[in-house]
Protein backbone atom coordinates (compact mmCIF):
# COMPACT_ATOMS: atom_id res chain seq x y z
CA UNK A 1 0.00 0.00 0.00
CA UNK A 2 3.23 2.58 1.25
CA UNK A 3 4.69 1.27 -2.87
CA UNK A 4 1.06 2.72 -4.29
CA UNK A 5 0.76 6.05 -2.42
CA UNK A 6 4.52 7.01 -3.48
CA UNK A 7 3.78 5.77 -6.83
CA UNK A 8 0.53 7.71 -7.33
CA UNK A 9 2.86 10.62 -5.27
CA UNK A 10 5.84 10.22 -8.40
CA UNK A 11 3.34 10.11 -11.01
CA UNK A 12 1.54 13.93 -9.82
CA UNK A 13 4.87 15.00 -9.23
CA UNK A 14 5.88 14.38 -12.28
CA UNK A 15 2.90 15.02 -14.36
CA UNK A 16 3.44 18.74 -12.40
CA UNK A 17 6.44 19.59 -12.99
CA UNK A 18 7.14 18.40 -17.00
CA UNK A 19 5.08 21.29 -18.13
CA UNK A 20 2.02 19.33 -19.16
CA UNK A 21 -0.92 21.44 -19.18
CA UNK A 22 -3.40 18.91 -18.46
CA UNK A 23 -4.25 19.62 -15.42
CA UNK A 24 -4.67 23.13 -15.86
CA UNK A 25 -7.33 22.46 -18.68
CA UNK A 26 -5.80 24.33 -21.52
CA UNK A 27 -4.74 20.67 -23.02
CA UNK A 28 -8.15 19.05 -23.42
CA UNK A 29 -9.45 20.85 -26.09
CA UNK A 30 -7.93 20.47 -30.18
CA UNK A 31 -7.94 23.15 -32.67
CA UNK A 32 -7.73 23.88 -36.33
CA UNK A 33 -8.29 26.23 -38.87
CA UNK A 34 -8.17 27.15 -42.79
CA UNK A 35 -7.86 30.26 -45.01
CA UNK A 36 -8.45 30.69 -48.23
CA UNK A 37 -7.96 33.84 -50.46
CA UNK A 38 -8.14 34.58 -54.03
CA UNK A 39 -8.37 37.69 -56.13
CA UNK A 40 -9.83 38.31 -59.40
CA UNK A 41 -8.05 41.45 -61.62
CA UNK A 42 -11.27 43.69 -62.93
CA UNK A 43 -8.83 45.97 -64.69
CA UNK A 44 -5.26 46.55 -64.57
CA UNK A 45 -5.56 48.68 -61.40
CA UNK A 46 -8.92 47.32 -59.60
CA UNK A 47 -9.03 44.01 -58.03
CA UNK A 48 -11.82 41.70 -55.91
CA UNK A 49 -9.41 40.57 -53.19
CA UNK A 50 -11.48 37.51 -51.15
CA UNK A 51 -9.48 36.27 -47.50
CA UNK A 52 -11.98 33.52 -45.74
CA UNK A 53 -11.19 31.77 -42.12
CA UNK A 54 -12.83 29.01 -40.55
CA UNK A 55 -11.41 27.72 -37.25
CA UNK A 56 -12.91 24.49 -34.82
CA UNK A 57 -12.28 23.85 -31.48
CA UNK A 58 -13.36 20.69 -30.37
CA UNK A 59 -13.52 19.71 -26.38
CA UNK A 60 -16.92 19.93 -23.80
CA UNK A 61 -18.35 23.07 -25.61
CA UNK A 62 -17.16 23.03 -29.16
CA UNK A 63 -17.22 25.46 -31.66
CA UNK A 64 -16.74 26.71 -35.00
CA UNK A 65 -15.71 30.32 -36.22
CA UNK A 66 -15.95 32.05 -39.42
CA UNK A 67 -14.23 35.11 -40.74
CA UNK A 68 -14.07 37.18 -44.13
CA UNK A 69 -12.99 40.14 -45.78
CA UNK A 70 -13.66 40.90 -49.31
CA UNK A 71 -12.54 44.16 -51.20
CA UNK A 72 -13.63 45.44 -55.12
CA UNK A 73 -12.93 48.79 -55.17
CA UNK A 74 -14.71 49.74 -58.22
CA UNK A 75 -17.95 47.05 -57.63
CA UNK A 76 -18.67 49.21 -54.12
CA UNK A 77 -21.95 50.54 -54.38
CA UNK A 78 -23.00 48.01 -57.24
CA UNK A 79 -23.19 45.20 -55.04
CA UNK A 80 -26.66 43.05 -55.06
CA UNK A 81 -25.32 39.62 -53.37
CA UNK A 82 -22.13 37.99 -52.67
CA UNK A 83 -22.21 34.21 -51.70
CA UNK A 84 -19.98 31.02 -51.20
CA UNK A 85 -20.36 28.55 -53.61
CA UNK A 86 -19.16 25.12 -53.46
CA UNK A 87 -18.26 25.38 -56.72
CA UNK A 88 -18.48 27.06 -60.06
CA UNK A 89 -21.19 24.74 -61.21
CA UNK A 90 -23.42 24.71 -57.83
CA UNK A 91 -26.32 27.22 -57.49
CA UNK A 92 -27.17 26.67 -54.02
CA UNK A 93 -25.19 28.88 -51.52
CA UNK A 94 -23.43 27.60 -48.28
CA UNK A 95 -23.22 31.27 -47.14
CA UNK A 96 -24.68 34.51 -47.86
CA UNK A 97 -22.53 37.27 -46.86
CA UNK A 98 -23.98 40.60 -45.59
CA UNK A 99 -23.11 43.44 -47.43
CA UNK A 100 -21.51 46.13 -45.77
CA UNK A 101 -22.56 49.75 -45.84
CA UNK A 102 -21.68 52.39 -47.72
CA UNK A 103 -19.28 54.19 -45.01
CA UNK A 104 -16.74 51.37 -45.33
CA UNK A 105 -14.12 50.94 -48.60
CA UNK A 106 -14.81 46.71 -48.38
CA UNK A 107 -18.08 44.92 -49.57
CA UNK A 108 -18.16 43.11 -47.05
CA UNK A 109 -16.22 42.02 -43.43
CA UNK A 110 -17.70 40.29 -40.76
CA UNK A 111 -17.30 37.28 -38.15
CA UNK A 112 -19.82 34.57 -37.22
CA UNK A 113 -20.09 31.80 -34.37
CA UNK A 114 -21.84 28.83 -34.49
CA UNK A 115 -22.42 28.82 -30.96
CA UNK A 116 -24.56 31.87 -31.41
CA UNK A 117 -26.53 30.05 -34.63
CA UNK A 118 -24.73 29.96 -37.99
CA UNK A 119 -24.61 27.22 -39.69
CA UNK A 120 -21.17 26.86 -40.70
CA UNK A 121 -20.68 23.15 -41.09
CA UNK A 122 -18.57 21.42 -43.54
CA UNK A 123 -16.75 24.54 -44.04
CA UNK A 124 -13.23 23.33 -43.43
CA UNK A 125 -13.63 21.00 -45.76
CA UNK A 126 -15.34 23.23 -48.33
CA UNK A 127 -12.32 25.81 -47.78
CA UNK A 128 -9.89 22.56 -47.98
CA UNK A 129 -10.92 21.87 -51.28
CA UNK A 130 -9.76 24.30 -53.24
CA UNK A 131 -12.72 24.38 -55.35
CA UNK A 132 -14.98 26.58 -53.30
CA UNK A 133 -15.92 30.25 -54.98
CA UNK A 134 -16.90 33.47 -54.28
CA UNK A 135 -20.28 34.74 -56.42
CA UNK A 136 -20.50 38.51 -56.42
CA UNK A 137 -23.62 39.65 -58.50
CA UNK A 138 -23.45 43.60 -59.19
CA UNK A 139 -26.19 45.59 -60.95
CA UNK A 140 -22.77 46.84 -63.82
CA UNK A 141 -23.91 46.05 -67.30
CA UNK A 142 -21.81 43.64 -69.30
CA UNK A 143 -20.63 42.15 -65.42
CA UNK A 144 -23.66 41.19 -63.84
CA UNK A 145 -21.62 38.33 -61.86
CA UNK A 146 -18.15 37.72 -60.89
CA UNK A 147 -16.88 34.64 -59.51
CA UNK A 148 -13.56 34.55 -57.50
CA UNK A 149 -11.36 31.43 -56.98
CA UNK A 150 -10.14 30.26 -53.64
CA UNK A 151 -7.21 28.56 -55.01
CA UNK A 152 -4.84 29.80 -51.96
CA UNK A 153 -5.21 27.26 -48.88
CA UNK A 154 -3.06 27.26 -45.61
CA UNK A 155 -4.41 24.87 -43.50
CA UNK A 156 -3.75 22.82 -40.46
CA UNK A 157 -5.44 19.78 -38.97
CA UNK A 158 -6.33 18.66 -35.73
CA UNK A 159 -4.01 20.08 -33.17
CA UNK A 160 -3.60 20.53 -29.00
CA UNK A 161 -1.74 23.60 -28.77
CA UNK A 162 -1.12 23.75 -25.44
CA UNK A 163 0.34 20.14 -25.34
CA UNK A 164 3.90 19.29 -25.61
Amino acid sequence: MNNLRRFIALVIVSVSFSGCNLLNGRCLYELRNVVASGSVALTPTDSVLVELQETEQRDYEPNKDFSWQITGPSLKGHVQRIVLLPSSASSTPSFEFPLSGDNTPVLTSGFVHQSTGANINGFYDLLSSRTAIVRITTDIPGRTTVDVPLPNVQKTDWNRPYCS
